[in-house]
């Protein structure tokens, strides 16, 4: 049951592909933010870059199911595209949130409103990102599923 659920569900495969791709990106962007001190862009830029080279493989292959016969080259620049229009789209609306919430300092630490913007910019890029897979890089394969 738990099987056919997934194979129904195209967008419930994206969410399983997304929590192991959320896990490795956002756990990069954390480490690099608050470990290494790496700046808000650099950090969320980098973290998703490496949550992005996992998250190719596994929905090509698992959440839209793309057969190897499809253009490597083409699926991969679509990807790259998607990814950089949603992550300036989300992490540009995150880094005004900062903003905004810089005038709250008083009630909680910068470090912990940076660190909520950056958690809720992800959850923007990752919706970004499913519509923009699921209607431009996956179009043809998305369709049939």
């Amino acid at each position: 049951m738990v099987k056919s659920f997934f194979q129904k569900f195209m967008f419930a495969r994206f969410l399983v592909v997304g929590v192991i791709n959320t896990i490795i990106g956002l756990t990069s962007i954390y480490v690099l933010f608050n470990v290494v001190s790496l700046n808000y862009w650099a950090s969320t830029a980098i973290g998703n870059i490496i949550g992005g080279i996992c998250s190719y493989i596994l929905n090509k292959k698992y959440t839209f199911q793309v057969q190897s016969s499809t253009s490597n080259a083409s699926t991969a620049i679509k990807f790259i595209g998607v990814n950089i229009v949603a992550y300036f789209t989300a992490y540009y609306i995150g880094y005004w949130i900062i903003k905004m919430a810089e005038s709250f300092e008083q009630f909680m630490s910068p470090l912990l409103y940076e660190n909520l913007s950056i958690l809720m910019a992800s959850g923007l890029f990752t919706i970004f990102n499913y519509v923009g897979h699921k209607y431009i890089t996956f179009a043809n394969r998305a369709a049939k599923l």
